[in-house]
């Protein structure tokens, strides 16, 4: 007989692991994706050799959100103080977030610029980046107000950024592959 005491949330969360795709359910709908590409994961792995993690923990894939429910966002990098986590969380409490790093790829586009801003502003995470390697760019959003940010900057490829308050930490890009 088959286990019903599972939420629909922790059969998204088991299927995605097992099957090895990306699981994101937030503002009514379910986001799911292949494994990225090497490009891609090669900014995920650059930016996250830059922080400090003395002071800062860069997570790959991990949700942000309420623990225990599997309804939100997966970013491709959530950042949150050295030694904050109270256990082996997932989703990772968003109180403790201090940004969420997300690199657009051509099935991500529409969601990274469309709901990710307002859901992650609403959720008081206080910075937000985007990495778009088809516009060779990163924004960064800080000062979330309700449910949007008040402040943003942009930078190209092979400039650095900084990301602002609480983190005050500067990456470089040269190592971003632009899309070919």
């Amino acid at each position: 007989m088959p286990d019903d005491s599972r939420t629909f949330s922790e059969l998204l969360a088991l299927a995605a692991e097992r099957d090895g795709y990306k699981v994101e359910w937030y503002a009514g709908k379910i986001v799911m994706q292949a494994s990225a590409s090497a490009f891609h994961n090669l900014i995920v792995s650059e930016t996250i050799r830059q922080i400090p993690s003395d002071k800062w923990w860069a997570l790959p894939d991990m949700g942000v959100g309420t623990p225990g429910d599997h309804r939100g966002p997966q970013p491709d990098i959530v950042i949150i103080p050295s030694h904050s986590l109270a256990g082996d969380e997932n989703p990772v409490r968003k109180e403790i977030v201090a940004a969420v790093v997300e690199v657009v790829s051509k099935n991500t586009r529409s969601e990274d610029y469309g709901d990710k801003p307002e859901m992650y502003a609403s959720m008081r995470i206080p910075v937000y980046v985007i990495i778009d390697r088809k516009c060779e760019t990163v924004r960064v959003f800080s000062e979330p107000d309700v449910n949007r940010y008040t402040r943003e900057s942009v930078s190209a490829f092979g400039k650095p950024f900084t990301l602002p308050e609480p983190m005050l930490l500067t990456i470089d890009t040269d190592a971003y592959p632009a899309a070919s």
